[in-house]
Formats: C-alpha cells, structure tokens, sequence
C-alpha cells in the first residue's frame, strides 16, 4: 500500500504529460518551464539540506556514499557493456579525435550552474531555516507539475514506443545498463549498511542528475537525495569525458555508461564518434532508462 501511495499520484502526472496533449503547453514553453522548475526544486532541496541539524556531517555522509555509488556503478556497467558489446555485435568508432566542444561547454555549464542553485540554497537554508517553513511540501507539490512537464517533453519528442522497444541493441544497452548499475547498488548498500531499496533507489536516477536528487529528497530523504545528486552529476561529467576513449572499444560502453542522457546532452558526441546510425540506438536506449527512472526511484523509496 506504502508503494502505491508513493508512486501513483507521480506515475500518474508523468503519464498524464505524455498521453494529454495540452495545447497551451508548446515544446518551448515545455522545456522553458522545465529549466526553471528543475532550478526552483534544487534550491528548495538544497534549502532544506542546510537547515538539518549537523549539516557537515551529513554532508561528507552524502559524499562517500556518492563516492561508493560511483565507483561500483562504473565498474559494474561499463564491465557488463563491454562483455554485451562483445556479444551482441557493438559498433566501434573509427578514429579518435576531439568531440564536440560546444556541446561538451554547455553540458559542463549546466552542471556547473545546477550545483550552484544547489549551494545557494544550502547557504540560504543554513542561515534562515526559521524564515521559510513547509519546504518539503513545496518540493513534493513541485514534483507533481515536474513530472507532468517531463511526460510533456517525453511525448513531444515523437518518440514512438514501438519503435523504440523494437531497436535491439537500443533494448539490450538499456537492460544491461539497469541491470548493472541495479547489482551496484544492492552492493554499495552492503558496503554502506544502507537498507537495500534505498541503495537501488540511489542509482536509479541513471545518470539523470537533475530528477534523481529532486525526487528522493522529495520522498523525504535530502541526505540520501544529495548522495543521487552527486552520483548522477559525476556520472555524466566522466561520461562527457571518457566517450571518445569508450567509443573506441564498442558502442555498448558508449552509450549505456551515458545513461538516460544518451538521447540528449550527450547525444552530440555519441553521433560524432559513431556516425549517424547510433542516433536511433541512443534515442531508444536513453528513453528507456528515462521514462524507468521516475518508476523506479518512487518504487524502491516506497518499500521502506
């Protein structure tokens, strides 16, 4: 019962976002409402991080639990990639050269830019946590109209579920991308002494940085929403960094380490290195695991 409280009413706004289209709701007003959203959330979140008693402590709590995650999510998938890709024919890049620097510019920025909202609101919380009250009932409220925002975006997007679960090495990327990264997290729960839900909770924002923190915290959890922050964050920064070499092996590891933003911001550079045939495995790839994480996230939150 637990489960369905936690996850219902969110499963039900993002598949009202993709099934309704609402007119008023064009894809740039979408994607413009999202950027604001997502920025408004994460000072909220950081908000209420700054305000929990011993915030130091919770702090480097936060951070070796990301470090931990990070460390066996990338040695359980890109381990798992690299034997798929073996197996099921991934395709390699031709030449190493350098990716495309604009993109990689904007991505880092953005990162940089959300850390920053995140911060403020940290400083914010630490110094007027008796001004503002009622924090997670914003967040969770907020997290409603996110969801309805993303199913928006996810629709808009034409992608056709069909023909995205029909793309085969798109749905095995996808599977053993989730299965990997999953078994890490059962195991850094085993090492970390976390219950084991939170510890696939945690990882199950599959690189999607901006939602995975924004949706644990909401759940009421801001120290383990902080640990999915910083893992996912890190995740797509090595991500942007390591493609060209990952490339040169097989496009498994490519693709799958990108995660859910292997049909977006890391999308420019997977085309570079592979050409334009991988855009297809990408985009049904990064759908998968996109449209999973605010499944998945609610739904092991919601066992505890």
């Amino acid at each position: 019962m637990t489960i369905l409280i936690t996850l219902g009413p969110l499963l039900i706004a993002l598949l009202f976002g993709y099934w309704i289209n609402i007119k008023v709701f064009t894809p740039q007003r979408v994607a413009k409402g999202l950027e604001q959203l997502v920025y408004l959330i994460l000072g909220l979140i950081g908000f209420s991080l700054g305000a929990l008693d011993n915030l130091a402590a919770k702090l480097l709590v936060a951070g070796y639990q990301a470090i931990v995650f990070f460390t066996l999510v990338s040695v359980f998938s890109l381990g798992g990639l690299y034997l798929s890709g073996l197996r099921f024919g991934g395709t390699h890049a031709s030449r190493l050269a350098e990716g495309p620097s604009d993109s990689k510019a904007h991505a880092l920025m953005d990162a940089a830019k959300t850390l920053a909202w995140v911060v403020g609101g940290v400083v914010l919380g630490f110094f007027a946590k008796d001004w503002f009250t009622h924090v997670d009932e914003w967040v969770t409220g907020l997290l409603y109209v996110l969801l309805f925002l993303v199913g928006c975006q996810l629709r808009q997007g034409n992608h056709k579920l069909r023909k995205l679960f029909l793309n085969v090495q798109g749905v095995v990327i996808a599977v053993v991308t989730i299965v990997t990264t999953l078994f890490a997290g059962w195991i850094g729960s085993l090492v970390l002494d976390l219950d084991w839900h939170q510890g696939l909770a945690v990882v199950s924002g599959f690189g999607w940085y901006s939602l995975s923190g924004i949706l644990i915290t909401g759940l009421g959890d801001p120290v383990l929403g902080t640990t999915a922050f910083l893992l996912d964050l890190a995740r797509e920064i090595l991500a942007l960094s390591i493609i060209p070499f990952l490339a040169r092996l097989n496009s498994h590891m490519s693709v799958g380490y990108s995660g859910a933003t292997a049909m977006d911001f890391t999308l420019p550079m997977l085309g570079k290195f592979h050409g334009a045939q991988i855009i297809p495995v990408c985009i049904a790839s990064g759908f998968i695991m996109s449209i999973l994480v605010p499944i998945l996230i609610p739904l092991f939150m919601g066992m505890g």
